[in-house]
C-alpha cells in the first residue's frame, strides 16, 4: 500500500498517531483533575477554580472523544481503501514461504526477506498501470508471480525448475486463486504419493502390476469408483491409449473421455498407468492452468547467457552480489568480461578477477577493499575452496553494507554447489545457473538465441540453413544424454561453446567459399571429429555423432528437409528445417511446429524414454512429498500426515503382527538334523524374526506416541514421516535386504518372501521344487547349499 497509494499509508499513520496523542491527553486530564480533587478543601463547592476546571476538563474530554470517533470513521475508510491490496500481500506472502522451503531441495538455495522485499517492489513498479482497482491488484498479482518466478528459476538447476513450477501452481489452485474445479486434498494427494493397494490378482496381462495396484487404490476416491471394473471391460480400447507415444494427450475411452475437462483428475490416471509421462502431462497443466502459463514454461527461452547476465546487473546493488553456480561447459567469465568492457571497466585495474585457493584471501580481500571504496568490479572464482575464509567474506560484505560502498561496487562469485557455502553469502545473492535448458525444443532455441540477432539478419541464405542444422545437431546432441547407456556409453562434457566455435569455422569456410559448393565433407569432418568428437573417447559413439552430421549436414537442407530420422515410421510425428527467413521467424517455426519432446527426433524407438523419465516423474513426486506441508488440513476428507501413518501402521500389524518362526521348534522336528539346504532356510527365518520383531516394536512404540504415553523421540518422528511418504524406515532397512521399492512394493516383496518360507515350513525335510531365490536375503548361500549337496552326491571336491 505504501508503494501504491502513498496517501493512504500516510493518513493511516497520522490517524494513528492522533489516536495515541489523544489517549495521552485524557491520561493527563485525568491526572490532573485528580490531583485538584485530592488537594480541594473540605467544601468542594467553594473552590470556584476547581469547579471551572471541571468542567474544562469535561469539555475537553467529550471534544477528544468526538475526535476520537472522527478518527475510528476516517479509520475504517482507510483499512477499507487499503484491503484491497489484501490479495497482492497474501501471495507475496505464500510466495516468500515457498522460497524458503526450497533448500529442503540443495542447500544452495538461500533466499532473505530483504532480497525478496527487494523483487517484490521492482514487481510492483513493473506492473501495467489500470484505472479500476480491482484490475489493477490482478496487474499487480501477475507482475509479482511472474518476477518473483524469473528471479527465483534462474538460480534453480534444470530438474529443479518444473518442481518449483508445480509448487507454485498447486499453492495457487488450493487458495483457490486459479483453476475452475474445487480444490480436491485427497486427489491432490493421491497425485503426489500415488498409493498401491494390494487387490485381486491383475487380470490384464500387458499392464504392469504396480499400475494395477495404484488403479485399485485410484478406485477407492470419489469418481473414481468404476474405473477398474472398465479398465477390465474395454481391455482392448485402455490397452490402445496405454501403448500411445503421448498418452497424456489422448482422450480415454469410455465415459473418462470426460476427463479432458478436468485435467488434474486426468493426470491421475496417467500417474496410475503411465507415470513415465508425468513430467510431460503436469507441464502441460501448469501452461493450461496458470495465466500466461507458456511464460512460465519458456521463462528466458529465447535470451542468451549475456542477455540474462545484464538483465541480473541491472538488479544487482553494491549489497546484492550475483553468484554463479558452476556447470561443465559454462564459461562464465567470458560472458562477465564482455559486460565488464562494455561498461567501461579495465582488467586488472577496475575490473578484478581473482581464483581462490591457497594464500588468495589476502588479494580477494585487498581486491574487494579498493574495489569497495573506488566503485570497482571484483570476481572471486570457485569460493567452495575456502569454506573457513567465507565466514570473514560475509563480515566484510556486512560492514560493506552498513558502511555504505561507491554505488559502481560490484561483487560476483562463482562456485559448484556446496553445503559448506555460509547461508549469510547465499540469502543475499542472486543467484545464476547456466545449465542447458531441459527438452529438445528448449536446447533448439536457447541454440539459436546463442546468436546475436544482427549476425543472423546479416548472414546469407546458406550460412542461416546449415548454422539452424547445426543448432539441432547441437541440441540433439546435448539432449541424448539423457537416455543413459541407450544414448551414449560415457559422459561427455559438450557445451555451447561447442556450438560457437563450430560456427566461427562453418561462417570461415563460407566467408572463403565464394558461393561456390558448399564443402559438406570438410565441415562434418571438423564438426565430428574435432569440436564435438574432440570430447569422445568411444568409437560407437563416434560414429553415432557421424551418423547425425551426415544426415544433417547435406544440400537438402539448403530448403526445406525433414530432421526427424526414421520421422516417415511414426504417424503424425515430424520437423522440417524451415527455408531461410529472419531469426524471429526460425524462432516462430520451432514453437509452431516442433511438438513435446520425443525419441523419435534422436532415431530411437519411442520406448527408450520409458525408464528414465519414470525415474524423473519418481524423483519429481518424492520432492513435492518432502515440500508437502506437515501441518494439519483444515479440509474435511483430507488425512493429516499423522493420520496416513497411523493407518499405514495398523494395517502393517494387521498384517505381520502375529508372524513369528520357532526356529528351535523346527530344529528340534528335524530327524537328521538340519542339512544345507535346512540351514540356509533357517537363517533365512533368523533373519526374518528380528526384523519382524523391529517391525513390531517400533509401530507399538509410534502409537504410545500417538496417543501420548510416550514422549514423541526422533526415531518415532523419522518412522511416522517414512509411513506418511511411502518410504520404508531407515531401522526397518538397515535390518533387510537392500531394496529401492517404496514402502507399499516392500510390503508385498516382505509378505512374498515370508510365504516362501511358511510354504517350506509345511514339510521342511524336503527341498521345495521351485526356490526364489531372490526372495532370499542371502541368496548366495543357497546357491553354495547346491554346490555341497552336488559335492557330496557325486564325491566332488566343493570348489
Amino acid at each position: 500500500v505504501e508503494l501504491e497509494r502513498p496517501d493512504l499509508e500516510e493518513k493511516a499513520r497520522a490517524l494513528t498517531a492522533a489516536a495515541i496523542n489523544y489517549q495521552i491527553q485524557l491520561v493527563e486530564l485525568e491526572d490532573e483533575l485528580l490531583e485538584r480533587l485530592a488537594n480541594a478543601p473540605d467544601d468542594i463547592l467553594s473552590d470556584v477554580p476547581l469547579i471551572e476546571g471541571l468542567e474544562a476538563t469535561k469539555k475537553t474530554a467529550s471534544e477528544i472523544n468526538e475526535a476520537v470517533e472522527s478518527g475510528k470513521i476516517t479509520q475504517r475508510e482507510v483499512e477499507e481503501a487499503r484491503e484491497a491490496y489484501r490479495p497482492q500481500a497474501a501471495e507475496g506472502a505464500m510466495l516468500y514461504f515457498l522460497l524458503t522451503k526450497l533448500c529442503v531441495i540443495d542447500h544452495m538455495y538461500q533466499y532473505s526477506l530483504d532480497s525478496f522485499l527487494t523483487f517484490f517492489e521492482k514487481s510492483v513498479h513493473k506492473a501495467p498501470a489500470r484505472d479500476d482497482l480491482h484490475e489493477r491488484v490482478t496487474s499487480l498479482r501477475d507482475s509479482l508471480r511472474m518476477c518473483i518466478f524469473t528471479w527465483v528459476s534462474r538460480g534453480l538447476f534444470e530438474r529443479h525448475k518444473l518442481i518449483f513450477l508445480a509448487q507454485l501452481t498447486f499453492n495457487l489452485m488450493k487458495r483457490g486463486t486459479i483453476g475452475n474445479d474445487d480444490w480436491n486434498e485427497m486427489q491432490f494427494q493421491f497425485l503426489i504419493r500415488a498409493p498401491m493397494k494390494a487387490s485381486d490378482p491383475n487380470p490384464l496381462p500387458w499392464l504392469p502390476q504396480n499400475a494395477w495396484a495404484s488403479t485399485a487404490a485410484l478406485a477407492e476416491l470419489e469418481d473414481f469408483g468404476k474405473f477398474t471394473s472398465d479398465l477390465v471391460e474395454a481391455a482392448p480400447r485402455f490397452r490402445e491409449w496405454f501403448n500411445a507415444i503421448a498418452p497424456e494427450d489422448e482422450k480415454l475411452p469410455l465415459d473418462w473421455a470426460g476427463l479432458d475437462r478436468h485435467p488434474f483428475q486426468k493426470m491421475l490416471v496417467v500417474r496410475c498407468l503411465r507415470p513415465d509421462r508425468m513430467a510431460s502431462a503436469l507441464t502441460n497443466f501448469i501452461r493450461n492452468t496458470l495465466p500466461d502459463g507458456r511464460s512460465y514454461i519458456e521463462c528466458d527461452s529465447t535470451l542468451n547467457s549475456l542477455e540474462i547476465l545484464d538483465s541480473c546487473l541491472a538488479d544487482s546493488t553494491p549489497t546484492t552480489p550475483i553468484y554463479f553456480f558452476l556447470s561443465p561447459g559454462a564459461n562464465v567469465v567470458a560472458d562477465l568480461d564482455k559486460k565488464a568492457a562494455e561498461n567501461g571497466f579495465q582488467k586488472g585495474v577496475s575490473y578484478h578477477n581473482v581464483s581462490m585457493g591457497q594464500g588468495q584471501d589476502v588479494i580477494a580481500m585487498s581486491c574487494l577493499e579498493t574495489a569497495h571504496r573506488n566503485g570497482h568490479w571484483v570476481i572471486l572464482n570457485n569460493v567452495h575452496l575456502m569454506p573457513k575464509w567465507l565466514v570473514e567474506l560475509e563480515k566484510k560484505l556486512d560492514e560493506y553494507a552498513a558502511e555504505g560502498s561507491h554505488e559502481k561496487f560490484r561483487v560476483f562469485l562463482t562456485s559448484d554447489p556446496s553445503n559448506t557455502i555460509p547461508i549469510g553469502i547465499l540469502n543475499r545473492c542472486i543467484k545464476l545457473t547456466n545449465e542447458p535448458p531441459a527438452g529438445l525444443k528448449a536446447n533448439l532455441k536457447r541454440a539459436w538465441c546463442f546468436f546475436p540477432k544482427d549476425y543472423i539478419e546479416e548472414a546469407d541464405s546458406k550460412t542461416k540453413s546449415i548454422l539452424f542444422g547445426l543448432c539441432h545437431f547441437h541440441s540433439v546432441i546435448m539432449e541424448r544424454k539423457q537416455f543413459g547407456p541407450m544414448g551414449y556409453n560415457m559422459k561427455y562434457p559438450f557445451s555451447i561453446g561447442d556450438l560457437r566455435d563450430s560456427a566461427t569455422c562453418l561462417q570461415n569456410y563460407m566467408d572463403n567459399s565464394t558461393g561456390g559448393k558448399i564443402p559438406w565433407q570438410d565441415l562434418k569432418y571438423i564438426f565430428g571429429e574435432i569440436m564435438y568428437g574432440g570430447h569422445i573417447v568411444n568409437d560407437f559413439d563416434r560414429l553415432v555423432a557421424n551418423e547425425y552430421l551426415n544426415f544433417y549436414m547435406k544440400d537438402e537442407l539448403l530448403d526445406e528437409t525433414e530432421m526427424y530420422p526414421f520421422a516417415e515410421d511414426e504417424k503424425g510425428v515430424s520437423f522440417m528445417s524451415p527455408t531461410p527467413t529472419s531469426f524471429d521467424k526460425y524462432i516462430d517455426h520451432i514453437d509452431k511446429n516442433m511438438a513435446g519432446d520425443t525419441p523419435i527426433a534422436f532415431g530411437l524407438h519411442p520406448n527408450a524414454e520409458i525408464d528414465f523419465r519414470t525415474q524423473q516423474s519418481n524423483s519429481l513426486f518424492k520432492t513435492l512429498i518432502a515440500l508437502a506441508p506437515q501441518e494439519v488440513s483444515s479440509e474435511e476428507g483430507a488425512a493429516t500426515p499423522e493420520q496416513v501413518a497411523k493407518a499405514t501402521a495398523s494395517e502393517i500389524l494387521d498384517k505381520f503382527g502375529d508372524k513369528h518362526f520357532d526356529v528351535e521348534e523346527l530344529v528340534r522336528s528335524l530327524e537328521e538334523g538340519p542339512g544345507p539346504y535346512q540351514n540356509v532356510f533357517i537363517q533365512e527365518m533368523e533373519v526374518m524374526n528380528v526384523l519382524l520383531s523391529e517391525i513390531k516394536r517400533s509401530i507399538k512404540e509410534l502409537e504410545l506416541g500417538f496417543l501420548g504415553e510416550l514422549t514423541m523421540s526422533e526415531s518415532m518422528e523419522a518412522l511416522m514421516i517414512a509411513l506418511y511418504m511411502d518410504q520404508v524406515p531407515d531401522a526397518w532397512a538397515k535390518k533387510a535386504w537392500p531394496s529401492m521399492l517404496p514402502l507399499s512394493g516392500w510390503i508385498k516383496n516382505f509378505s512374498d518372501r515370508l510365504f516362501q518360507i511358511e510354504e517350506w515350513l509345511l514339510n521342511p525335510e524336503e527341498i521345495p521344487k521351485v526356490t526364489w531365490i531372490s526372495g532370499l536375503v542371502n541368496p548366495t548361500s543357497f546357491l553354495t547349499a547346491i554346490c555341497q549337496v552336488t559335492a557330496q552326491k557325486n564325491q566332488w571336491e566343493l570348489d
